[in-house]
Order: structure tokens, then sequence, then C-alpha cells
């Protein structure tokens, strides 16, 4: 029971299976000082290692367990007085010491009242076992860094532990002694039980006791050579304190003595076994070959579980799976996906497409259970999928299986990120034993370290255990040339294991299981396409990615192979109708790309066009892997047809339509070609550029949200999703004024016109508003504000104004700061007859003389530039 005003430090609840740990190691000790939630000792279940911080800001009074000493949840660790001060941290205990060596000689009896009573209650701490996680109750002690009587530095390692999971070291809270070790190696501890007690702040000066109360014999000679708890032997053999002290009053020479400890350390035990006549024995048998040793931890619980899975009867599918589609579907991916800082690896796709098999076949996530020592199957609520990760740790290789729930339910970018996360807490040994619970199919990968096929154990509460093994090409071609595997289109292959349980899952069922598996890694079901979809790439990525062994030649029967052929070869037929069914090919995708392009923003697809599938040409990747880019005169990326058609297809079927080969001028459409296919038009906007852009098209939306619902009934000619046109005729302003033009003509309909007048020519939204409210609000407004002459109603006058455009940020970067130059006047001319169209908002400027809209070019040096902004095909409001 606490005193009264203490604070008692508690093991925490971990779970629901967790009902104890073991103290691993404590960060305080007794009469140090600590801040809220600062850690004070960690603790130990049988899943995973935890540290308990402090409820409060305090001292610590008196420690309850010793590190390796099995605590239940809800026990006791250590009280904490929260009205010490922080000069509270041991300090005072140091003074007795401190007098008696400025003394000189020390005086036994008057610094023992202090070292006997108020320093070790002061100063004590006690090491406790951590809480790592809920279900977390216990665990062992591996190996002690530390015995009674050294020293130790804060953080320095004092003891491990392992769980079932787990293993951890246990660092020490402060600086301090070891004064008593409560739990021994091989011996099981519960979750906040005390492992070890240390007095804090002890000097490691000859002069003060040691920990089990006794004063040193000598003051001089060896003794006055242990500095730090830890001394070494005239041979530079580490010994402990409390083994040197031992041995001189036995009378045993160390240098005779081998030490069991840390690095060969000499230990209490190795001295005491040394003075009954065993010394020699001992260290002759310290580490024999074949020695028993115990199993700990996460090895302990694994050798368990095998136990308890040979109860289990299992049996094993195999499949041989061809991996060239896989593999050219992962390198497409990647290659989009290394601007992002992302990569997708072999294991990624097979694990998604177990997932995706067990959604067809749930089966085989069925679990086996007897209830009332009746046999039941339990059918699988979803599919957790567990990852088995092989970690290495001191030389020494665990088994841990983390589990990714619900893994039918995310979509592939979810499941990646699920995926990687937890092999990242596997990696750093911050995995909770909620990570390990649900699993009921399992993925192992044994091919990573060359593995060809494995079948492995199944665990219990599981219905299947997935092994692949490595990726090569058969043995029969592991030593044959690399062109000659090239030129016979041999794939690589993986060989996959489906170990089952036989009592619910039969045969064929893990045999389709696996088949499904192939089909997907095939590509079937646009497999690779979901998953850049996902990715939000387009599916075009992958579904255009084809494998190396698609693109190997024919073979020959001839005798001489056509590289040494001494006559000229005949030209190939059928090769010579490939290239003219790729141009065919190309010239369908700059007519009727935009058929395919993808403009629905709900994701419905497009029709597209027959004359843009390869399929239908004729065209199979072997002969366009033939087919050289270069004499295809296109400006997308890529050595051979190949490569370059899913770029072609992502520049016309994107997520922009363009329609160009209809124009008369061939200079205007090579151009255009080569700003589409190379993407030259598509320079990404700079951060301030995307910020101007949305201020802008937030005032044209907030300006027609207020007239649709301010003035209901009224024919407003809203401008409908459009409005981006005013960003767009800010932008031709900026090139107008770049170009030397000193007059911008915009002739168009009604749609959309309030909102250019408002944002583009500047008039006042008072003036504009005014006309819907009558006569009256118009003589109010032309007191402050100018209204267009002739213009009312539905304003169907011409009107104009001076603009002054800065220019854009983009072309600063270019062409310096063009701010100050002369002002354009920007015109906006309606229609003279709105049946017409737009027929008559290019005849004023042609009634003053000015050029046609389609004279307008850059070499005639034109004053005014014109544009035609047609919007008949919208419903109008």
């Amino acid at each position: 029971m606490a005193n009264s005003g203490s604070i008692e430090i508690q093991m925490p609840q971990m779970g629901e299976s967790v009902t104890e740990g073991t103290v691993l190691e404590w960060h305080k000790q007794e009469g140090e000082f600590v801040e809220e939630g600062e850690t004070v000792v960690e603790v130990s279940t049988d899943k995973v290692d935890a540290e308990v911080p402090a409820p409060a800001s305090g001292t610590i009074t008196k420690i309850l367990k010793g590190e390796d000493e099995t605590i239940e949840v809800g026990g006791v660790l250590a009280e904490l007085d929260p009205s010490a001060a922080a000069s509270g941290d041991g300090a005072a205990a140091e003074a007795p010491a401190t007098e008696a060596a400025e003394g000189g000689e020390p005086q036994p009896t008057e610094p023992e009242p202090a070292v006997a009573t108020e320093a070790p209650d002061a100063e004590t701490v006690q090491i406790v076992m951590p809480e790592m996680g809920e279900s977390v109750a216990e665990g062992t002690i591996l190996e002690w860094h530390k015995e009674e009587g050294d020293r130790v530095e804060e953080g320095e390692t004092v003891v491990e532990v392992s769980t079932d999971k787990v293993d951890a070291e246990v660092p020490a809270p402060a600086c301090g002694t070891i004064t008593k070790i409560l739990a021994q190696a091989d011996e099981t501890v519960k979750v906040g039980q005390v492992l070890a007690e240390m007095g804090a702040g002890e000097a490691p000066s000859g002069d003060r006791e040691k920990a089990d109360g006794r004063p040193l014999e000598a003051k001089t000679g060896p003794a006055m050579a242990e500095v730090e708890g830890e001394v070494e032997s005239a041979d530079g053999r580490r010994v402990s304190p409390v083994a040197r002290r031992i041995a001189a009053a036995s009378g045993v020479d160390l240098s005779a003595v081998k030490g069991s400890g840390p690095g060969g350390k000499v230990t209490k035990a190795d001295v005491l076994a040394a003075a009954d006549g065993k010394g020699a024995a001992a260290a002759a048998a310290a580490a024999p070959s074949g020695e028993a040793k115990p199993l700990r931890g996460p090895a302990a619980m694994l050798a368990q579980a095998m136990n308890e899975s040979r109860s289990m009867p299992t049996a094993t599918s195999f499949r041989t799976l061809p991996v060239d589609v896989l593999d050219a579907k992962r390198k497409a991916l990647n290659s989009v996906l290394k601007d992002r800082g992302m990569k997708i690896s072999f294991t990624h796709l097979v694990a998604w497409a177990i997932v995706m098999a067990a959604e067809h076949w749930r089966v085989m996530a069925r679990v086996y259970e007897e209830r009332d020592g009746k046999p039941h199957v339990v059918e699988p609520g979803g599919v957790n999928l567990g990852i088995a990760v092989d970690v290495e740790r001191r030389g020494s290789r665990n088994l841990m299986v983390p589990c990714i729930k619900g893994a039918d339910t995310l979509d592939f970018a979810s499941f990646h990120t699920y995926y990687e996360e937890l092999i990242t807490k596997t990696r750093e040994n911050e995995l909770t034993a909620d990570d390990f619970q649900g699993t009921n199919i399992t993925l192992t990968n044994p091919g990573g370290l060359g593995t060809v096929a494995s079948v492995p154990r199944l665990l219990t509460g599981q219905g299947t255990i997935v092994a692949t093994g490595s990726i090569a090409y058969p043995v029969e071609w592991a030593h044959a040339p690399a062109e000659k595997i090239k030129a016979l289109g041999i794939s690589k292959v993986m060989t996959m294991t489906s170990t089952y349980d036989h009592r619910i899952i039969q045969g064929a069922e893990s045999g389709s299981f696996l088949r499904r598996i192939d089909q997907l890694l095939q590509g079937e079901d646009a497999f690779y396409e979901s998953i850049a979809e996902s990715l939000e790439l387009s599916p075009g990525v992958t579904a255009n990615a084809y494998p190396a062994s698609a693109s190997a030649p024919p073979l020959t029967t001839d005798a001489v192979p056509a590289a040494h052929a001494t006559a000229p070869a005949a030209p190939d037929s059928e090769l010579l109708q490939a290239v003219q069914a790729a141009t065919s090919l190309l010239k369908a995708y700059r007519t009727h790309g935009h058929l395919a392009a993808r403009l629905d923003p709900l994701g419905k697809e497009p029709k597209g066009d027959p004359a843009i599938e390869p399929e239908n040409l004729n065209l199979t990747p072997e002969l366009m892997a033939k087919i050289p880019a270069s004499i295809l005169r296109i400006g997308v990326e890529g050595e051979t047809l190949l490569e370059a058609l899913p770029r072609m297809r992502e520049a016309y079927c994107g997520t922009i339509a363009y329609q160009i080969e209809h124009l008369a001028s061939h200079e205007q459409r090579m151009w255009l070609r080569d700003m589409i296919e190379t993407g030259a038009h598509r320079t990404p906007l700079g951060w301030e550029e995307k910020r101007a852009l949305l201020s802008r098209l937030a005032q044209v939306l907030q300006f027609e949200r207020f007239l649709q619902k301010a003035y209901l009934g009224q024919k407003l000619f809203s401008i409908e999703g459009l409005d981006a046109v005013v960003p767009m005729i800010d932008e031709l302003v900026t090139l107008g004024q770049r170009s030397g033009a000193e007059e911008v003509v915009i002739g168009m309909a009604h749609r959309g016109r309030l909102s250019v007048l408002a944002h583009n020519l500047g008039r006042s939204v008072e003036s504009t508003l005014a006309e819907f409210e009558g006569a009256k609000a118009l003589e109010q407004v032309k007191a402050i504000a100018a209204i267009p002459h002739a213009g009312t109603g539905d304003v169907k006058a011409a009107q104009g104004a001076p603009v002054s455009k800065p220019e854009p940020s983009r072309v600063r970067r270019s062409g310096g700061d063009r701010r100050g130059t002369p002002r354009a006047n920007l015109s906006l001319r309606p229609p003279a007859a709105p049946q017409h169209g737009l027929g008559g908002s290019a005849a004023a400027p042609r009634r003053r003389g000015l050029p046609r809209p389609g004279n307008c070019r850059r070499d005639a040096q034109p004053s005014v530039a014109c544009r035609l902004l047609d919007g008949r095909h919208r419903p109008h409001h």
C-alpha cells in the first residue's frame, strides 16, 4: 500500500489476453526525480515490450519489483512522491561519502547512519518488466549484462529479456550500482515484476559500502583501482567488483578463473565455483560442443507452434508460373512510380493476387475448430493475410508473421501502404501483440534465399499458407547464353505451393486457388490495370507493357544464320506490311484518338475506335518490337513501336482530347503534333501559379452562385462549368501583350458573358446587378459607377475596356518581368444576330478594317488579336 500522498506506478493493461509481464529494466531508481510522461521502467509480455511512463512529476520513493520479476496486470511497480522536489535525485546521499573522502581516512561510524538508513531508502530503484503489448503477459530472462555490485551508466543495457514475439534490451534507468538481482537467466517473469534493484547515484570510489551493506576490506592496493564498479585483472580480463572481493577473501587466483559472464567477464558464481574446487571443470565446460541451451522468446514460441502444427493433417499443391508478364508489368509501374519515391516488388503483386484469389475461393481462409469435442468449420469474415518476415538479430534468425487485417476490403494503394508499415515495424522491433492476431492465410517467400519450392508448416487457426520459390530460368537453361534465351523466348518461372488444412479444404479447391493466382498474375481480368488505377496512374501504363519473351524473333530452319549469309536476304514482306500498318495506326491515333480520351469525370469508358487497336491491324507484340520508332516520325519516346505505343496512347487518349488533322496548314499540324507528342505544352504549374488560378476560379464560381440564388427565373446565361474561360482569357491577353498586340477582340455568344464582363473586362458588379433590379437601381448606380452605353437587360451591347495584365510567373522566368508594359484594349463583342451564333461577333472588327481572326499571324505583326468563343452547344438556363 502506498504511503499517504504517494502515487502508485502500476503494471498497465495491454489487452484482453495479457495478464502478467516481466520487468525488463528500470530507467529510474529510488530517489530519482522524474517528469510526468518520462519512461520509468520497461516491461515485457509474451508478445511485446513496452515502456511505462511516470503518471506525474515527482521522486521515486520505492521500487517494489526488480528486474526479471513477474508482475500481474494492475500490480504496483513502484511508488512516487509527487510533492518531492527535483533535487531528490540522490545528490543528498552522496554528501556523506564526499565528506568522508575529504577528511582523509573514512570514518565508518559517522557515515554509517546515512548509508544504512537514509541512503538506501532514498536511492534504491527497481527495474521492472516493461509492458510490451496487449497480449503480452510474461517474458524470459535471456542474459544479464551486469552483475550485483556492477556499476552502470544511465541507458546502458542491464539485462536482455525475450517474449514469444520479440527480444528486448532493458537499459539502466539511471547511473548507479546493481544491488540485487531478483530473477535469474531462463526464469519467466510477468509484466510489471521487479527484475533487479540498484542504488542510484552511488559514487564508484572505494570508500562507499557495497550494495550488500558490507564495507570493503581495504582502501588501498587493488581495491583502490576499482572504477565504475567493474575492474580489470592484471591480464586485462574483466572482473566484477563482487567477484574480486570474494576472490580476495577466499584466496582465489583470478587469472585461473574462466569468466562465464558477457564478454568473458568473471562473475561471483565463477569465483565461488573456483573456491569450491570446481573452477577448472567449470571453465572447461563453459561452452562445450553440443551444449544444450534453452529456447527463449520468439524462438520458443515458434517451436511450440510447430509442435502444435503436427496435429494438423495438411496437404500441398504445386504450380509453376511464368513470370515474364509479372516482371514486365512491375517494371512499367515502377518506371512511373519512381518519381514518387515508391516501388512495387514481386511480393507486393503476388500478395495482392493471393488476396484477390481468396475473394473468389474463400474456402482457403476457412479455420477448423473443435467445440465440445465436435469438429466445426469457421467461415472467414474476411481475408487476413499474414506476411512471414525473416528477422536476423545478434546472429540468430527469428520468424515474425504480422497480419494485414481486412486485406480484401482495401484497394492496392492502401494494401501497399499497410504492407510497408508492417515490414518497417518488424525490422525496427515495434510490432505490438495486435499485429499478429487474426491471420487465416499466410504468405512466406523462401525464394528470396534461392529456395526453388517449399512445403511450410501450417499453424493452427489458419486455413492456408502459400510459399513462393525463387524466380529464375528453368534449370536446364540456367547456363545458356542470354542471346539464345531471348531468341527462344524463354521466360523465368516461379514455383508456388499451397499448403492447406485437409480436414476442411480439398485438393481441387487448392489447385483452383493456385490457378486463379496464376491467371491474375498473367494479367487476366484487368489485374494490373486495376492496380494502376488504384495508384492514380493511367491503365495504359500496364496495358501496353509486354514481356520480353513476346519480342522473340520467329524460329528459322536455315542452316546458316542470316547475319552470316553471303547473299542479300529477300525483303521480309511481313515486316514491310507491319510498317505500313504501324503508319496507319499512328495516323488513327492522331485522327480518332479523341474518341478514346478519358474525359468523363465519373469514369465512364469512352467508346474508342477500332482503328487504334493494333490487333485489328495484325500488329503483334513481336512485330511491333521489330519496328524502329525512328522511321515512324513520332515525338514520343521509345526505341521501337512496342515501347512507343503506350506513350502515344497516353498522349492522344489521356484526359485531353485533340482534333487537329483537319487543319489545312501543314505547318500548323506539324507544330501541334510536336507539342502533343512531346508534352511540351503540359509543363506543370508552379505553386504560386496554382494558388492564383484557384483564386481566380473561386471568384468566378462565387459570382455565378450569387446570381443564380439572387435572381431566380432570370435569363442569366451562366458560365455553367466553363469557369476556366476566365483564366484562359487572362492568358490570351498576356500572350497578346507579349506579342505586341494593342487590342484583343473577343467574340462570344451569351453564355458566360457576365463573368467575362465582370472578371476580364473589369465591369463593376454593381452595374451588372443593377440591370436586374430595374430603372431605379440603374440611376443609383450611375452616381457611383459607369453604366456601359446602351447596355440594359441581358447586356446586348458591345463593350470594351483597357486592361493591364502582368506577366505570369512562368513568363517572368523566361522573359523577365513584363510589368509596366503598354495596356491592351480588351473588347467583348456579342453577336449582332443571335440566331447566326458567332457570325456577327467578328463583323465589327472587319468593318473597322481589321484582319480576320484566321489571318492573325505572328509574322504579320498584328496589332489586334481576335478570338472566338462558341458556347451555343451548352443548354441555356
